[in-house]
């Protein structure tokens, strides 16, 4: 069975790697509440 799901949704797994990325650069990176929101908004996808 494929893991990837049609029309670019994510599956449960890769949305959890996702946002385990994300909370380790705002972990390493962010210094205070808005750094932590610019690296969230960095990682938005695009349309």
């Amino acid at each position: 069975m494929n893991n990837e799901k049609e029309g670019g949704e994510m599956t449960n797994a890769q949305l959890n790697a996702f946002l385990e990325t994300i909370a380790k650069r705002i972990e390493a990176e962010a210094k205070d509440k808005e750094e932590a929101a610019a690296i969230v908004r960095e990682a938005k996808a695009t349309d």
